[in-house]
């Protein structure tokens, strides 16, 4: 494991720590607090790849502090395994509702929690890889959308909000297209996002949001004459480079439109609705040009205040869609599970998709005994197992003791296969019981008209 990975140990008696320490110091680097409020106060400044914290402590108990935690968006994802001497399972059970990964029990033995530890760390890799991917735009490795919904929604849940939201729209797109072709635009848009790229900083966000649309979100507080020499940086450098990618006739241009944090809205929705109606006004005056929504004449606030019902449609979608951080497999319990199968059977049977049933059985080698502790781990990595294994768009609940059930959308008998392939893989990497081992049954979902 990387020397570079830093563990937060929290825990309210000097020994404990010492001994954690003993054990982990030769592998990670290490930050240790003696109360929940020290363990608060540290992650103001900096983020761990893994918290260690105790149960009991006092004032303020492990159960608060990873409540604290995971309320905050900043610190939410960050994997949190909690230290007991508590084997009573009503407490395992309560600490992974709350969102703990595992449970090390005191005292410790040195092999188990490095085993345990190395595990948690290669799964949120793995989550954080799933992520990243499913939040990348194929053709640029830009951020998408969904990133950048979830990025701005997470730095405005959290104390700060000044900002500097400008949209960027290359002008004329489609008859760049439609002249030079598909392969010239798109290298067009990969040069473009190569030329935003240069242009922030380590902490902003450059996302595409659409075929020629981009978005560079500034983070912190700039004037209004900064954002303005920057947008025309930003007009210069596009016309000088992109304009060498193709002959005259192309006249590439780029209109570019800006709203301010707070000052314009404290969320994506309204930022973008403003940011789009500042660049509707540069492109009925001529586009190749910047505006800021907030500076926007009295004459044009007919022009620019319309909105349109398919804008209207479109931000209406996001604000009902569902915002899941969450990477992978949708998780429901049995009944919200049995509700989505009933509406996509209904779906599949008046429409062309394929949906398929993924049933994983954890079973064991007869005349093997195993404790419960054995089979509770085995399940809690098959779960983790699917969920850096499935996409986000399907579906996924425990069945029964020793059951998982995944409801694959839009999928075919060989992509299903790959997946139950894919979660076999991951399992058994985690998994260190001798003997236990994995069925897959594979049914395609029947459309039933109702």
């Amino acid at each position: 494991m990387d020397k570079q990975k830093s563990i937060l140990i929290v825990d309210d008696v000097t020994t404990n720590l010492k001994m954690a320490a003993d054990v982990l110091q030769d592998t990670y680097r290490l930050a240790m607090a003696k109360s929940g409020a020290q363990a608060l106060e540290y992650l103001k400044k900096a983020r761990p790849d893994l918290i260690l914290l105790d149960i009991r402590m006092p004032e303020m108990d492990g159960y608060e502090t990873l409540q604290a935690i995971k309320s905050n968006p900043e610190t939410a994802s960050i994997p949190v395994v909690f230290l007991t001497v508590d084997k009573e399972r009503e407490s395992e059970i309560k600490g992974l509702k709350m969102g703990a990964m595992d449970f090390i029990r005191k005292p410790f033995e040195p092999d188990v929690m490095k085993s345990r530890i190395e595990k948690i760390l290669k799964i949120n890799e793995l989550r954080r890889d799933l992520f990243n991917s499913a939040r990348k735009d194929p053709l640029t490795n830009l951020w998408n959308l969904k990133y950048l919904e979830d990025d701005l929604y997470r730095y405005f849940s959290s104390e700060k909000h000044e900002g500097v939201f400008i949209e960027l729209d290359i002008d004329n797109f489609r008859s760049i297209n439609d002249t030079f072709g598909h392969i010239a635009g798109d290298s067009l848009l990969t040069e473009f996002a190569a030329i935003l790229e240069s242009r922030i900083g380590p902490r902003d966000i450059l996302a595409r949001i659409g075929g020629d649309e981009f978005v560079i979100f500034l983070k912190g507080e700039y004037s209004t004459e900064e954002i303005k020499e920057y947008c025309q940086d930003l007009l210069e450098i596009s016309a000088e480079e992109l304009g060498d990618m193709l002959d005259d006739k192309a006249n590439v241009s780029v209109s570019i439109g800006v709203a301010f944090s707070p000052y314009d809205g404290s969320d994506y929705e309204t930022l973008h609705a403003k940011a789009d109606k500042a660049i509707y006004f540069v492109k009925q005056n001529g586009k190749n040009s910047f505006h800021i929504y907030r500076e926007r004449n009295d004459s044009s606030k007919g022009k620019t205040d319309a909105i349109t019902s398919k804008a209207d449609i479109e931000r209406l979608e996001r604000m009902i869609a569902e915002r899941n951080t969450e990477e992978g497999a949708f998780k429901v319990e049995y009944e919200g599970f049995k509700h989505i199968y009933q509406f996509v059977s209904r779906s599949v049977g008046r429409t062309d998709q394929s949906v398929y049933m993924l049933l994983i059985t954890l079973n064991h080698d007869e005349g093997t005994k195993y404790s419960n502790d054995d089979l509770n781990t085995a399940m809690r990595e098959l779960e983790r197992s699917i969920v850096v294994s499935v996409r986000q768009g399907d579906v996924t609940t425990r069945y029964s003791s020793f059951q998982y059930v995944v409801m694959l959308m839009c999928s075919d008998y060989d992509s299903a296969k790959t997946v139950s392939d894919r979660i076999l893989a991951t399992w058994t990497e985690l998994n260190e019981c001798e003997g236990l081992y994995l069925d897959f049954a594979l049914k395609c979902v029947d459309g039933k008209e109702k």
